[in-house]
C-alpha cells in the first residue's frame, strides 16, 4: 500500500496557507513560521504533515469505482459496514473528526432502521 500526496491535496494546503499567513500578518506578530507544501513534494513518515490520513474503502455511487455506498456498506458483502475516515477519497484539508462522526451516525442509523429489518444491499448497484 503507497501512499502521496497529490496535485491536489498541495493546492488546497497551499490555498489554506495563503489564507492563514494573511491573517498573521495582520496580528503583526514578530516572526511567522511554516509554509505550504511545493508541487512535486512526497509524503514523508519521518516528519510531522498529518495525523489526518484517510482513505482506503472509498465511498460512491457506483461499486465499480468505489468499496463502500453511501451508508459505508461495503458493495461486495452487504453484512460488512466499513466506519471511519476511509470512505472518503481524499484528504479534507482540515480535521476529519465531525464528518467521521456524521458518516457513522448515519450509517449506525441505516443498519438499525433499515438494514436489520431486510438484511441485505441498502443501495442496488
Amino acid at each position: 500500500m503507497t501512499f502521496d500526496w497529490q496535485e491536489n491535496d498541495i493546492k488546497m494546503a497551499q490555498f489554506m496557507v495563503g489564507k492563514m499567513h494573511k491573517i498573521a500578518e495582520a496580528m503583526n506578530p514578530k516572526m511567522i513560521i511554516g509554509g505550504a507544501k511545493k508541487p512535486g513534494t512526497h509524503f514523508d513518515s519521518t516528519v510531522y504533515q498529518t495525523t489526518h490520513i484517510s482513505g482506503g474503502a472509498i465511498m460512491g455511487d457506483d461499486p465499480k469505482t468505489s468499496a463502500v455506498n453511501r451508508y459505508l456498506q461495503s458493495w461486495d458483502v452487504p453484512n460488512v459496514f466499513v466506519p471511519g475516515g476511509s470512505a472518503f477519497p481524499q484528504g479534507l484539508g482540515y480535521n476529519p473528526t465531525g464528518m467521521v462522526a456524521v458518516l457513522t451516525y448515519w450509517s449506525a442509523k441505516a443498519i438499525r432502521e433499515q438494514y436489520l429489518k431486510n438484511l441485505g444491499a441498502l443501495v442496488q448497484a
